[in-house]
């Protein structure tokens, strides 16, 4: 049980062990002088270019994350605090992703070994593009939880809608009790908001051990994430109240702003769309139907355990390198399938607006011609003017515009 954070007898070579405020994980990545590195006591910097990978995966991954020894027993509550923050890589200081399959940055992991398949993880916080995401799972039990089976269940809780700040902190706070029998819940908040309160099942029904740093399916840009402080309880110290109120998974949207000028809308953005490790889903009742990042068989001829993106998290060891996949297998790779939300907010095009305004000279000169029309009229001119002229003159189209203010589309 984590309860300082402190990191002890650091080590940065894959296969490898380290302490974290007591608690053993084991590195995973490509050995490189950048891919982990410790810059105080209570910090881990990953780092990942272009084919950084953990030596049982494929070269269609990047990867430096340590990943906990020990799993935690389905159906225990814990509670998980840390500070993350990613480090500028974009354009002004902003931060770049382009990976279009998926890039986890934290993921309760489930204990694949017992589950005898590889599986997404129960749940994961994640970014698409520049938006931080939290994501859940599970299938019913007794259920098959590989994502070929087709039973697991993908929940998008949260995905927000303001980019992520390079070079800040966030404070991430997770409860959680991953069950999928009853008492299941997670629940997140990000720099002291609540935005995830979900009751409900949760992961397959096995134990599961916390993984983090950066794993994403392979992007040309170099990205760098720093944690510090992580501290981790489980059991009785982690009890918390459950959600009394649970939110449903939904994708949220923002709010467009008040138009106050004659100028053009700027459209609300809109939901982003939810693929999963297996497949996008309008809700969570829906079925998972393709293969994600980690089922089996994804990458083609390597070993099953590599395809699956498994964590060697048995206490025993780690695993024996798994062969590379062939060309082949790799070719008919679709990423975009693998299961985490690839796209990004929609912008629908704004209409054009038409005001009421000065209708230039011709206007005035109808406006003229009609209160001459008036005068004869009251006066008894000879010119002949009545009421029928004076409403013909007023009903011209530049006299009568009906101008307006069109909605945006969404």
């Amino acid at each position: 049980m984590d309860t300082t954070g402190t990191i002890t007898s650091f080590s940065s070579t894959p296969m490898t062990r380290f302490s974290i405020g007591g608690d053993v994980y084991g590195v995973q990545d490509a050995s490189t002088s950048y891919s982990l590195t410790n810059p105080d006591s209570q910090t881990l910097r990953f780092q990942v270019q272009q084919g950084d990978h953990a030596w049982y995966d494929s070269s269609s991954v990047d990867r430096s994350e340590v990943s906990a020894a020990v799993n935690i027993p389905g159906g225990t509550p814990l509670n998980l605090n840390y500070q993350f923050m990613v480090e500028a890589n974009g354009p002004n200081g902003s931060f770049a992703n382009t990976a279009d399959g998926w890039f986890i940055v934290g993921q309760m992991h489930n204990d694949d070994n017992a589950s005898g398949v590889g599986t997404s993880p129960p749940f994961a916080i994640q970014l698409v593009g520049d938006h931080l995401q939290v994501v859940a799972r599970y299938v019913q039990p007794g259920q098959d939880p590989s994502n070929g089976a087709g039973n697991v269940q993908m929940l998008t809780l949260w995905t927000d809608p303001n980019p992520i700040q390079a070079g800040v902190y966030n404070n991430i706070q997770i409860q959680a009790d991953v069950s999928n029998t009853g008492g299941g819940y997670l629940k997140v908040s990000i720099n002291g908001t609540q935005v995830v309160n979900y009751s409900g099942p949760l992961g397959y029904g096995q134990g599961t051990n916390w993984e983090y740093g950066v794993y994403r399916s392979t992007a040309p840009e170099t990205v760098a994430v720093d944690y510090r402080n992580m501290t981790l309880l489980t059991g009785a110290s982690a009890t918390v109240t459950s959600p009394s109120t649970p939110t449903q998974p939904t994708t949220p949207t923002t709010t467009p702003t008040t138009v106050t000028s004659p100028t053009t809308i700027v459209a609300p953005a809109v939901a982003q769309d939810t693929t999963s490790p297996a497949a996008a889903i309008a809700a969570p009742a829906a079925a998972v139907t393709a293969a994600d990042p980690s089922a089996l068989g994804a990458m083609g001829a390597m070993g099953a355990m590599g395809a699956m993106g498994m964590a060697p998290t048995s206490a025993s060891g780690w695993s024996t390198p798994a062969a590379a996949p062939t060309t082949a297998s790799l070719a008919g790779l679709d990423l975009t399938r693998f299961g985490f939300d690839t796209s990004t907010l929609a912008t629908a095009a704004p209409q054009t607006t038409s005001w009421w305004g000065d209708q230039g000279t011709a206007a005035a000169s109808q406006a003229s011609n009609s209160y001459a029309l008036l005068n004869q009229y009251l006066a008894g001119s000879s010119g002949g003017a009545n009421g029928g002229m004076i409403a013909v003159a007023m009903s011209g189209p530049a006299w009568t515009q009906n101008s307006f203010l069109t909605k945006p589309q969404s």
